[in-house]
């Protein structure tokens, strides 16, 4: 009788998680029998079901991290009785070859039973194809990001297994050498359509990578991010400046503003590391940086234009650089404390212009190399610390000394990488 009795109670759990459409934990709130305690017990310690309480994550009906130990498991049931959903087991989902007739490799992974927010490594050309295409939004953010089909497109009625998807969550990983790579959840991965998937396995990484910092505390967690990105903060500090340029009644420094954490195009991490792809972001860079600074700000204080004379004795009228006009401004203006910080400041100005400049000079041909993901993060971080600088610089004006600026901004609560 127990026997059968155990049998039954498996195929309930097993039927129930294979048809529920979402992998779903059977509750134990419908074992009603006093005598099922025990058995349960008993499948639990034979390594046939899972007891999901709901003490690691919140919902007890999805499985999404590996259950406890079954040690664990059998001291939580003598302590306080039944409680949560019932699993089954890789190893009876394994003994019933679960999985074994299903083509799609991350919806087999779920009923092979893999905790629904475990994740996997992809490399970062399985998002090449929908950032390239028109018809999805493709919205990222350095720590994750979404792909969705625009409203009103329609996809092709044709072979191609991209066109499948409507929606799309994913994340970014790192290894132990800081190469990024695209996370996404298995539950995510599950969504995609048979034909996706597959396609999204030929890009799968093999090797320990982690999840960035505030996508695992986000997701995982459910907390508040730790910080902000520095693509953002470094449109934010310009966004600062332009207020403070208003207090002092002066024309905004910075012709062009993103709000909202809205970015232009392109503006973000790589997502193939190759030469043309680092260029067109450096040249990116330097038109939100260099050239977006204002002239009519300087008009009034400074001559815009410098006269020099050609090799003929000619009088020539040439206009002076954004770098230079800002350089000459703050000398004359303001007397900041720390010299080295404003060197230092005009250096990295100058370091942008030099990358951006270089494609002017010289025919290039196109190369694959991780080493323009690091050359990104420090061509960022330059531009990122020329603005925070001359932010703190011009809080020294008698009028913008009430001025509040965010605490993230302040801080430097940004992550680099």
């Amino acid at each position: 009788m127990c026997a059968d009795r155990e049998e039954a109670i498996l195929n309930e759990v097993l039927g129930f998680y294979l048809e529920s459409g979402d992998f779903n934990g059977l509750g134990v709130f419908l074992m009603t029998s006093a005598a099922d305690v025990a058995v349960i017990r008993e499948l639990v310690s034979d390594g046939s079901l899972d007891l999901v309480r709901g003490d690691a994550h919140p919902n007890p009906h999805i499985k999404a991290f590996p259950a406890d130990s079954v040690e664990l498991q059998l001291e939580k049931i003598d302590a306080l009785g039944l409680a949560g959903c019932l699993y089954p087991t890789p190893q009876l989902l394994k003994e019933r070859n679960a999985g074994a007739n299903e083509a799609a490799p991350y919806t087999r992974a779920l009923k092979e039973g893999a905790p629904q927010l475990s994740y996997r490594a992809f490399d970062l050309r399985a998002l090449e194809w929908y950032r390239n295409d028109p018809r999805f939004d493709f919205d990222v953010d350095d720590i994750h990001g979404r792909i969705l089909q625009k409203e009103g497109t329609q996809v092709a009625e044709r072979a191609v297994v991209l066109d499948g998807l409507e929606f799309f969550e994913f994340g970014f990983a790192y290894d132990e050498e800081m190469h990024r790579a695209l996370a996404a959840f298995i539950r995510y991965l599950h969504d995609l359509p048979e034909a996706q998937q597959i396609e999204m396995q030929k890009h799968e990484l093999p090797g320990l990578y982690k999840l960035h910092p505030d996508f695992f505390r986000t997701q995982i967690i459910g907390d508040f991010p730790e910080r902000m990105s520095i693509y953002d903060a470094f449109l934010q500090e310009k966004v600062e400046i332009n207020r403070m340029c208003e207090l002092m009644g002066k024309p905004k420094l910075f012709r062009t503003e993103y709000v909202d954490l809205k970015r232009p195009r392109g503006f973000g991490i790589l997502i193939r590391p190759t030469k043309k792809e680092f260029r067109d972001f450096a040249l990116l860079l330097d038109q939100l940086l260099s050239d977006d600074l204002n002239r009519e700000f300087f008009k009034g204080d400074l001559e815009l234009n410098r006269n020099l004379t050609d090799e003929d004795g000619n009088r020539v009228t040439q206009s002076k650089g954004t770098i230079q006009l800002l350089e000459e401004w703050i000398g004359s203006k303001l007397r900041p404390a720390e010299p080295a910080a404003m060197a230092e400041l005009f250096d990295n100005l100058r370091a942008v212009r030099k990358v951006r400049q270089k494609p002017a000079h010289i025919v290039e041909d196109n190369e694959f190399d991780q080493n323009y993901v690091a050359e990104q993060r420090e061509l960022i971080t330059k531009a990122y610390d020329a603005v925070r600088t001359l932010r703190m610089v011009l809080e020294n004006h008698p009028a913008t000394r009430g001025h509040e600026v965010p605490d993230y901004l302040r801080e430097a609560k940004v992550w680099t990488m």
